[in-house]
């Protein structure tokens, strides 16, 4: 089985997405998929980062119109067009952006079945950024190629809903994200990212690790936080990541109006071996989203053994049903409440982290997740698919 997969971006600081291709076609890979990547670089898109699984990335020069349609390459309608009659299905990745507009249309021409991954860009709160803009695109491109697509792909049960809320008939397959968890078993001493940031030092750490923009809701830790720290003196804020559209400016003005700027600290976007450390080195993992996918960062931190403070909108119940963590809504109120039990209660970490382990392993490693996905790709060829959840 060969499969072509479109992705717009590489590059690190656009999130989760990025991480989910290139793990999914490593994994795909081990059970006899064969995987090539088509992404853009440049502007608007980044540059990808070197990816160390040996699947074949064929990368393209974004143009001028990238600057209004995001990931516009000329030379790649050319390419599209000579490689898709080779693979068996093209799995496009994301919405809004042209690599999956000129794949569709391409797949369809040459009849080859094509599915859509909606990564969450089909939530209400996103829908509602840029919102003119997104109304005209659905209406004109985007809502076709959902509509032709041989399938789409949920990453959780709320979005397989939303699809269905948008009246939007194509079968949907309910398959959640996925990660490697050995990845996380060994973490390095508290030591080495202290040792970086030795205000840390004997103080519990509360982490946000992802890209910081509107939608994370940091505002709302934000609030949390300087509640928090008004009566608690042994517990700081970590904050690291990517700062888009300068949220990072606005989250140290409400920490600034609680007193609790300098409780914070700001290393900027880790990988690798960093952001190891900075998982090592955490006693609670906090996403206080006002709109999730699937998130990414939230299955590392479970694999790393984090108790958890998300909100409902993460779309992770399994969070709460498990003791893995706790859920609530999106209000700094709930969260620096929970963020306080757990920091009162060494007991309820332990517990908690032991839960959080138990449950990426039980169901979000990415064996399971290509599995899963081998059998969605045999029955969209075979032209059998219906549904899956």
């Amino acid at each position: 089985m060969k499969v072509l997969q479109v992705v717009p971006s590489l590059a690190p600081e656009w999130g989760g997405p990025v991480k989910v291709v290139n793990e999914l076609a490593g994994a795909l890979e081990v059970i006899g998929v064969s995987s090539e990547i088509i992404s853009a670089q440049g502007r608007r898109v980044g540059n990808p980062e070197t990816v160390t699984n040996d699947i074949p990335i064929h990368l393209f020069e974004t143009g001028p119109i990238a600057r209004l349609w995001t990931a516009h390459t000329p030379g790649l309608k050319k390419t599209l067009a000579r490689k898709i009659p080779d693979f068996d299905l093209v799995h496009i990745q994301e919405l809004w952006h042209y690599p999956g507009y000129i794949a569709s249309k391409i797949a369809r021409s040459r009849n080859v079945p094509y599915i859509v991954t909606i990564h969450g860009e089909l939530n209400e709160w996103n829908l509602q950024q840029k919102r003119l803009k997104k109304q005209i695109y659905m209406t004109a491109i985007q809502r076709g190629i959902l509509q032709k697509s041989a399938a789409l792909h949920a990453i959780t049960q709320a979005e397989s809903n939303r699809i269905r809320q948008l009246e939007i008939e194509t079968p949907v397959a309910m398959i959640p994200n996925g990660t490697h968890t050995e990845e996380f078993e060994n973490l390095p001493d508290r030591s080495q990212f202290v040792s970086r940031y030795p205000e840390l030092e004997n103080r519990l750490i509360v982490l946000f690790l992802g890209r910081i923009q509107q939608k994370k809701g940091l505002d709302i830790l934000a609030q949390a936080f300087g509640n928090l720290v008004r009566t608690r003196h042994d517990v700081r804020l970590v904050v690291a990541g990517p700062d888009e559209d300068n949220t990072l400016t606005e989250i140290k003005t409400i920490l600034k109006s609680q007193g609790a700027l300098e409780k914070a600290v700001f290393p900027g976007m880790l990988t690798g071996e960093q952001k190891l450390e900075a998982l090592g080195a955490a006693d609670i993992f906090a996403l206080t989203s006002y709109s999730e996918g699937f998130s990414v960062a939230l299955l590392e931190a479970l694999s790393a053994g984090l108790p958890l403070v998300i909100t409902d909108e993460c779309n992770f119940p399994e969070v709460g049903d498990s003791r893995a963590g706790f859920v609530v809504r999106p209000n700094d109120s709930e969260t620096a409440s929970a963020l306080m039990s757990l920091l009162d209660s060494a007991d309820l970490r332990r517990e908690m982290s032991e839960n959080a382990r138990r449950l990426v392993r039980s169901n979000y490693t990415w064996e399971r997740i290509a599995e899963k996905m081998f059998t969605l790709y045999e029955n969209v060829i075979a032209g059998n698919f219906r549904a899956i959840t």
